[in-house]
């Protein structure tokens, strides 16, 4: 109940600023749609197009790589265009995506038209920190919480749905329908972007990078190299669960493919009770290192699980495996507590989401790779429990408790 009432707490004085809540809300809700909606209807996929193992596993890939090419380039858009402009171009972008996914006659349209949608999200990945330290600053911690319960509602719906209405209308149908999601979430933001009351100057301040660290290249903050491990450590198991999972579920625990889908929703689901509480607790207590290793724990028990009893209780492996990720919410609030100028907030969002998923998008290649070789599941298993080992190291170092700030202006 902790997370819950300070987000209840947070939404009481917001005169003026709910278009922008419901606009962040909106956009929260889509940035996880076509990474969960792909999966769970790949078998129906593959007897149009005949995908082998491989072209999967590429397209396990894409979420990691378009992310950390969205982390690269949000900040460029951003300062070029406003905030509210660059939020209506990554939701176009994602109805774009959704609509080629719709129509692809082949692997290599479909794979365009998911890049495409993935790369508007990872956008919003990079732009949600910065909608809330601009329109919440009163709020970081319960606006943070409650936009990533939408995420991770956002995540497991479409697996709760996909199979069924791709059964009924077919997989096109499946897959375009969340254009239709994206495009509602633009009109706050028209309007937002027509009527804002926050003069064009607080962007512009927002957005300046603070002289005495300017000249300083953000990746020699130890935090900062952190926060880059703690997120592709969270990306990797992330990516490549929503890539396999299914499969993984269909082989080793004899799982029939709605029966995965619905284990795949619950994996998702865990977000929920991750963005209720973590950057609650970042917030209220300095040193956040226990909640990294907490995390490391979750994923050691969840993948144990799956490789030793694969066949028995598999709710619970996943469920605890779906845990493990409290690592993403938990670093999106560190980004905002060890970060004390918002231009510095933009650069370590952009920074770590796009190195850490670079190195994520390695982790659906690597278990189609490692399934392949095998003919079983069991060490791509072992790859993602040993996964998480590089967090504990990082946890570490958060536990110094300094900002990316400071240890900026140490090195200026």
């Amino acid at each position: 109940m902790l997370g819950f009432e300070n987000i209840l707490s947070g939404l009481k004085p917001l005169s003026g600023r709910l278009l922008a809540l419901a606009g962040m809300l909106l956009v929260a809700l889509n940035i996880r749609t076509a990474v969960s909606s792909l999966s769970p209807i790949i078998p129906f996929i593959r007897d149009d197009f005949n995908l082998p193992t491989l072209a999967v596993s590429f397209l396990g890939m894409f979420p990691p790589l378009s992310f950390a090419l969205s982390g690269l380039i949000a900040p460029i858009i951003t300062r070029r265009i406003g905030l509210e402009a660059a939020l209506l171009t990554l939701l176009a972008t994602i109805s774009m995506g959704s609509v080629v996914r719709a129509i692809s006659g082949d692997w290599s349209l479909l794979s365009v038209g998911t890049m495409l949608a993935l790369v508007g999200m990872g956008m919003g990945n990079v732009l949600l920190p910065v909608v809330v330290r601009k329109y919440f600053p009163d709020r970081l911690g319960s606006m943070t919480a409650l936009y990533l319960v939408i995420v991770s509602i956002g995540a497991f719906t479409p697996p709760l749905i996909a199979v069924p209405v791709a059964e009924t209308f077919g997989w096109r149908v499946s897959l375009g329908q969340w254009a239709i999601v994206a495009m509602i979430a633009a009109l706050p933001w028209l309007f937002e972007l027509r009527f804002n009351r926050v003069e064009e100057k607080v962007v512009t301040e927002a957005l300046t990078i603070p002289t005495n660290v300017r000249h300083v290249r953000i990746w020699k903050s130890p935090t900062a190299m952190a926060m880059v491990v703690i997120w592709a450590v969270s990306s990797l198991n992330g990516y490549a669960n929503f890539a396999w999972l299914p499969q993984i579920l269909l082989d080793e625990s004899g799982s029939t493919p709605a029966e995965a889908g619905i284990l795949l929703a619950l994996y998702a689901a865990m977000g929920i009770p991750a963005a209720l509480s973590m950057p609650v607790l970042a917030i209220r207590y300095p040193n956040q290192a226990p909640l990294i290793y907490l995390s490391g724990v979750l994923f050691f028990a969840g993948y144990g699980g799956l490789i030793f009893f694969p066949g028995w209780w598999s709710w619970l492996w996943v469920l605890l495996a779906g845990l493990g990720p409290i690592l993403f919410p938990l670093n999106l609030a560190l980004f905002n507590i060890r970060s004390k100028s918002p231009e510095t907030l933009l650069r370590i969002s952009g920074f770590a989401q796009g190195f850490g998923y670079l190195a994520a998008a390695m982790g659906p290649l690597v278990l189609g790779i490692l399934h392949e070789l095998t003919g079983t599941w069991t060490s791509s298993l072992w790859f993602l429990f040993l996964s998480a080992v590089p967090a504990l190291f990082a946890g570490s170092i958060i536990a110094k408790q300094r900002s990316i700030d400071e240890e900026l202006q140490q090195r200026s």
